[in-house]
């Protein structure tokens, strides 16, 4: 079930744990209520929308909010955050340079949104962090660039869920744009997967509800994806004829591949690794 932008749906997921799929974007909020405060996972897509998102925790439960987290900087994930001003606000210390960048603000402008509206969290974390909500206890990691500089992940573990935001995605590719890691983001996948156990259910940030099983195969494909690109790199092979290489498999469809191999190929730039073709001299005899 997925709410339109003026319906609000909670779904639960297990005791004290719920989520929201919120369009446009068919993001997955969530919401973690203890005994004494409830802690938002990702506020929408608009101040508009985060204030929607209030209403309707204050309808689900009377356990105060006090806790607002975004996953990621991307706008259907964190332009939400003006409608929390008054409450601890959470993002990863990156944020504070993507949330404030000309692309941020383009992505309001494209969203139809006054870029002025786009707030930025009170509260940082570099690592690792933890919210104790009451009787539930949230535990807060970021583990390195990956889809963004900024991922953050929350793990509730007396309820054994975890919300991966936009590091795991279901119905869809996962999402890759110049800003991403294809070399990181295997790595933070294997972080997620020493989180879960065999019953933890994984939130993405977008799509239905996942297991270890899944983050293990997505996992898969992003490190095959980054594994095979510096191969190519490494045989001389330009980033123009690497997709239709005779002796490689890619894992998703062909646009989004391309994509990463774009992406991939930057990488590896910026680390002096670029294709070098080995030229063949031709035997001269003595």
């Amino acid at each position: 079930m997925q709410a339109d932008e003026g319906t609000i749906t909670w779904r639960a997921v297990r005791e004290g744990v719920y989520v929201a799929t919120l369009e446009p974007a068919a993001v997955n909020c969530g919401l973690v209520v203890g005994t004494d405060a409830a802690l938002l996972v990702d506020t929408g897509s608009s101040p508009e929308q985060g204030a929607a998102l209030r209403a309707s925790i204050a309808a689900l439960t009377d356990i105060p909010l006090r806790h607002v987290l975004v996953t990621h900087h991307h706008w259907d994930h964190a332009y939400g955050l003006g409608a929390f001003g008054d409450l601890e606000t959470i993002g990863h210390d990156s944020l504070l340079t993507s949330l404030t960048s000309e692309q941020a603000r383009a992505d309001a402008v494209a969203q139809g949104l006054d870029p002025d509206q786009i707030a930025l969290p009170s509260a940082t974390l570099r690592i690792i962090g933890a919210r104790d909500l009451g009787g539930l206890y949230v535990e807060i990691g970021h583990f390195g660039a990956a889809h963004t500089p900024g991922d953050l992940s929350v793990l509730v573990p007396g309820a054994r869920v975890l919300f991966a935001g936009d590091l795991v995605e279901n119905g869809a590719p996962p999402q890759v744009d110049e800003t991403t890691s294809l070399k990181g983001w295997p790595a933070a996948m294997e972080a997620l997967l020493t989180l879960c156990r065999d019953d933890t259910i994984v939130v993405p940030g977008h799509g239905d509800l996942v297991d270890a099983h899944y983050v293990a195969w997505q996992r898969a494909g992003l490190a095959a994806i980054y594994g095979q690109c510096e191969w190519l790199v490494s045989q001389g092979v330009a980033e123009t004829e690497g997709y239709g290489h005779p002796e490689l498999e890619w894992p998703w469809d062909e646009e989004w591949v391309r994509g990463a191999i774009h992406q991939s190929y930057a990488e590896l730039a910026a680390e002096g690794k670029v294709p070098r073709r080995t030229v063949q001299l031709p035997l001269t005899s003595i």
